[in-house]
C-alpha cells in the first residue's frame, strides 16, 4: 500500500511539472521546421529544373543516334543510363552512364575542356577515327558533286598534293586545320552524312584521345572517275600515341575519298577507311606418310589394271 501511494504521488508530481512547461514555444518550433523543409524543397526543385534541361538535351541527342527510345521528359532512368553507356562505348569513353563533360561535349552540348584538364583515366580506346563510328544510320543520302564541282580534270599529282596537305593538317592539334579540307556536308566514315560542326566535335575528341599523330602516304594512288564523282584510294601508314597515358598504336589503312572542286582547290565530300590486316602465316602440317604411301600404291595398281 505504501508503494502504491508513493507511485501515485510521483505521477501527480510529473503531471504537475508537465503542466508548468509553457506551450507557447511549440508553434515557433513547428514554424521553423516548416520553413527549413520549404527551403530544402525549393532548393531541390531549383537544382532539378537545371538538371532536367540538360538531361532533356542529352535524351534528344541520344535519340538522334538511335540509342534512346523513351519520351523526352528530362528524367533520368535506367534506359537513359544504358543509352549513355552505349554511346560512351561507341566513343571510347569510360562507360559510367553519367553525362560528364567529355560526353556532353561529344554530343554537342557544353564546351570542350582544355587538354590539360581532359580525362586522364581513359580506357582502351579506338585507334582509328572509323573505329568509334559504329554505324549511326542517317536518312540523308550521300552528297554527290554537281557538274560544276566535277574534279575529273584535276591531275593525279595535284590530288596527291591535296591529300598530303590533308594528312599534314591531321597531325595538327587545331581541329580547324583539318576541317578546312571538308565540304559543308560529308559522308564521314560510318557516321552517315554530317555537317562540319559535327566533324569538328569528332576531331576535338580524337585529338584528346591521340594527341600525337603521324601519317605517311603510300606510293600507289588510284583514281576512278564515275559520273561527277572522283574516287581516290590510297594506302596510309599511321602512328598515334598518347604520352600521358603511355599508349601508342600503329598500322596501315586503305583510305577512300570522294573529291569535288571548290574553286581552284579540292574538298572532301566522302571519306572511308579500312584497316589493313596482316596476313596470318599458317604452318604447313607435316604429311601423313602412311596414308600418302597407301594412296600412291592404290594409284599405281589402278593405273596398271585399268
Amino acid at each position: 500500500m505504501r508503494r502504491l501511494r508513493g507511485l501515485r504521488q510521483k505521477s501527480c508530481c510529473v503531471k504537475r511539472h508537465e503542466s508548468v512547461v509553457p506551450r507557447s514555444r511549440e508553434p515557433v518550433i513547428v514554424r521553423k521546421k516548416s520553413l527549413i523543409l520549404f527551403l530544402l524543397c525549393a532548393l531541390a526543385g531549383w537544382n532539378r529544373a537545371f538538371a532536367d534541361e540538360e538531361t532533356r538535351q542529352v535524351q534528344e541527342e541520344l535519340r538522334k543516334r538511335h540509342l534512346f527510345f523513351r519520351d523526352i521528359d528530362g528524367r533520368q532512368s535506367q534506359e537513359y543510363s544504358m543509352a549513355l553507356r552505349r554511346y560512351q562505348q561507341r566513343q571510347g569513353f569510360a562507360q559510367t552512364g553519367y553525362a560528364d563533360d567529355v560526353t556532353l561535349y561529344s554530343l554537342g552540348i557544353g564546351e570542350a575542356a582544355p587538354p590539360a584538364e581532359g580525362a586522364r583515366d581513359l580506357p582502351d580506346v579506338p585507334v582509328l577515327k572509323s573505329d568509334a563510328a559504329l554505324h549511326e544510320p542517317r536518312p540523308t543520302r550521300p552528297p554527290v558533286p554537281t557538274k560544276a564541282q566535277n574534279a575529273s580534270d584535276v591531275a593525279k599529282a595535284e590530288i596527291r598534293n591535296f591529300l598530303r596537305r590533308y594528312f599534314d593538317a591531321g597531325q595538327s592539334p587545331n581541329p580547324d586545320d583539318e576541317l578546312a579540307f571538308y565540304a559543308e556536308r560529308v559522308e564521314y566514315f560510318d557516321h552517315g552524312v554530317v555537317d562540319r560542326p559535327y566533324i569538328r566535335n569528332e576531331l576535338a575528341v580524337y585529338d584528346q584521345r591521340w594527341p600525337s599523330r603521324k601519317y605517311d602516304l603510300g606510293d600507289s594512288l588510284r583514281v576512278a572517275r564515275i559520273g561527277n564523282n572522283t574516287i581516290v584510294k590510297i594506302r596510309v601508314a599511321f602512328d598515334v600515341a598518347n604520352p600521358e597515358q603511355s599508349r601508342k598504336a600503329n598500322g596501315r589503312t586503305d583510305d577512300t575519298f570522294n573529291l569535288a572542286k571548290r574553286g581552284d582547290s579540292l574538298e572532301i565530300v566522302s571519306i572511308k577507311e579500312a584497316r589493313v590486316r596482316r596476313p596470318s602465316r599458317h604452318r604447313r602440317r607435316p604429311p601423313n606418310f602412311p596414308a600418302a604411301v597407301g594412296r600412291t600404291v592404290h594409284h599405281i595398281f589402278r593405273s596398271i589394271f585399268h
